[in-house]
């Protein structure tokens, strides 16, 4: 028995050292005095017991498996990136002994089961940390080795970028709160591609496949800390475990061409649930006349906001989008007690039943500190402001789209726009007059657009001219008067893009983002047939983001597990199919006007 396993030792290190070896790129730059910088991973030289080995002990204190490097090696983050399938409640733990890392495992092993102890990016050598390619052991606790195996993708919803770390859970439970309460069948992690494979699954076994953040490494779904991802469809594992299946190999994952070409066979898109636990998560006092309130859940159920001694008229209310976030302000000049009380009635979740039942909160609003200041006499009083603050924002690339917008600090009750003016002088120094329409922001009412009525002419200057103490804010203060230059871009080194999208019969969202996918240069609601122009574009990486925007909220919404909601579709539009990963992304050269086709309805169907 010991020749066998000694065997199959030789054998993992043969079909590791061509992988790592195949897989990676040797240092061909000039050393620095001293010898050239190791840049090879370990090599494992024995595993005992060996991979695939049967009857393997059960209990904790022989159980544990031992791996060899043929170097010293260091642990990176063990708790986090190695993984036990099928999971148990307590986590493998490893230790270092000599050139051994020993895994142990603090709970007795399942009868008859088979195993697969993954090492994941938790082993790297002891000097120069290179990582030891991600590995995963298996054996069976009877006799014989199940062997099918799933792979698959995940991405985050709306940026649709890999996930790395996540824990993907294979449940049998048909219960919808089995990925709360009860462990997995079987379960992966995925690597720095978002890559991963269950492997060694029994046949004739039918799965509900979830994938979860983890950040507390117990394999069940936190749901108002972690993201989640599950899928439509019940899996029916059939695809059998070879060694030689790229499903299967350790790839340096600085190979981007080899990591990108593995199949995979499912999908999964991750999304932050909004929470369904209704509370008053926070409430304060931001100022004398300002407060706030921020509820746990979407559209909470509010009967009434008293405030003693304000009368509900001399309130102004402000909520967002989803209505959990109220902003509240007194519109009254008069003087406003340090700590007032709120008794705040809405209908609150019973952690016990689970709920919604009525809760009134007395709630102590006290005014913050003011900044103190030393006056002409020496003495230390409160600062007063004696400006209404506010911000316009005209920025050049796009205020033919977004127009001039106006954002004051607080709500404003005196707003005389008519004071405004808007002056247009063209390249002969004639001035005249620009119209325009001012919208207040429904969602934001401290804020305002302007929009002029003619579309701006390049080469043309604009002078905004907002006059000095005519706009006055709740606190009885007024504006400060502000002159602004507006003229379109002239660099020559800019570009543009023009998208032509068709094949459109539904609402779709079409944003330029940057190579990110974090900052979004210009965005378009569309529904049908369209051309839209991103102008002024400095070269760069640039993506084009569309998403199925259904109920046409310009917004990516986020899904729902136990409601069996998919956050909406999000796609990147491939530029050139044969490029892989950097297909997504368009490399645009100065002085450039690009047109790009997008059939929409291909993309998405």
């Amino acid at each position: 028995m010991r020749h066998k396993n000694l065997l199959n030792t030789v054998i993992v290190v043969g079909i590791f050292a061509s992988v790592i070896f195949s897989k990676s790129c040797a240092n061909t730059s000039t050393p620095p005095e001293g010898g050239p910088k190791d840049t090879i991973p370990p090599v494992i030289v024995e595993v005992v017991p060996a991979n695939n080995a049967l009857n393997h002990p059960r209990d904790k204190r022989h159980s544990s498996v031992s791996f060899e490097f043929n170097e010293y090696v260091a642990l990176n983050n063990p708790n986090s990136y190695l993984f036990l399938s099928p999971p148990q409640t307590k986590p493998p733990t490893a230790k270092i002994k000599g050139k051994r890392v020993v895994v142990s495992f603090e709970e007795p092993l399942d009868s008859n089961k088979t195993y697969s102890l993954s090492l994941g990016e938790a082993i790297k050598d002891n000097n120069e940390g290179n990582p030891f390619p991600p590995y995963t052991h298996s054996f069976s606790t009877g006799s014989h080795i199940d062997s099918l195996f799933v792979s698959g993708n995940i991405v985050e919803a709306s940026t649709m970028l890999p996930m790395s770390n996540i824990t993907v859970l294979f449940h049998t439970d048909p219960s919808d709160s089995a990925i709360f309460k009860v462990l997995p069948k079987a379960a992966a992690k995925s690597d720095l591609w978002g890559y991963f494979t269950v492997r060694n699954l029994p046949a004739d076994t039918v799965y509900r496949v979830f994938a979860i953040e983890d950040l507390n490494n117990n394999c069940l779904y936190d749901p108002d800390q972690e993201r989640v991802a599950f899928l439509d469809t019940l899996v029916l594992p059939s695809s059998v475990m070879r060694d030689s299946l790229p499903e299967l190999l350790s790839f340096n994952m600085t190979d981007t061409a080899a990591c990108l070409s593995r199949p995979a066979q499912l999908s999964l898109s991750m999304f932050k649930e909004v929470s369904q636990r209704q509370i008053l998560r926070a409430k304060e006092r931001v100022s004398r006349r300002q407060m706030y309130l921020k509820f746990s859940a979407p559209y909470p159920q509010i009967d009434s906001i008293i405030i003693d001694g304000i009368p509900d008229e001399k309130l102004i209310k402000e909520y967002n989008y989803y209505k959990d976030s109220i902003v509240i302000w007194i519109n009254d000049q008069g003087p406003v007690a340090d700590t007032l009380r709120m008794r705040l009635t809405y209908m609150k979740t019973d952690d016990s039943l689970n709920i919604l039942v009525p809760q009134t909160d007395t709630i102590r609003m006290v005014r913050p500190k003011a900044k103190m200041v030393e006056n002409r006499w020496g003495e230390m009083v409160e600062e007063v402001d004696t400006l209404a603050a506010y911000e316009v924002d005209a920025t050049p690339e796009n205020i033919d789209q977004n127009g001039i917008i106006i954002t004051f600090e607080s709500p404003m009750i005196v707003t005389p726009f008519d004071s405004i003016t808007i002056m247009a002088k063209n390249t002969r120094e004639q001035v005249s007059p620009a119209q325009f329409t001012v919208e207040q922001d429904t969602a934001n009412i401290k804020k305002f657009t302007l929009r002029l009525a003619e579309k701006l002419t390049p080469g043309f200057e604009y002078t905004l001219r907002i006059p000095d103490s005519v706009f006055m804010d709740i606190d009885g203060i007024y504006c400060d008067s502000l002159v602004k230059k507006i003229t379109l871009p002239q660099d020559e080194s800019l570009s543009s893009l023009t998208v032509e999208a068709s094949n459109v019969h539904e609402k779709y969202l079409v944003e330029l983002v940057d190579e990110k996918r974090t900052k979004v240069f210009r965005s378009y609601q569309i529904d049908t047939v369209s051309v839209l122009e991103f102008p002024y574009l400095k070269a760069g990486k640039y993506s084009i983001r569309i998403t199925e925007d259904k109920n046409g909220n310009g917004q990516v919404d986020t899904g729902s597990l136990l409601d069996k909601k998919q956050p909406e579709k999000v796609m990147m539009f491939r530029f050139n199919e044969s490029m892989g990963n950097n297909a997504y992304i368009l490399e645009l050269p100065e002085r450039t006007e690009l047109i790009q086709t997008i059939d929409i309805g291909e993309m998405f169907k």
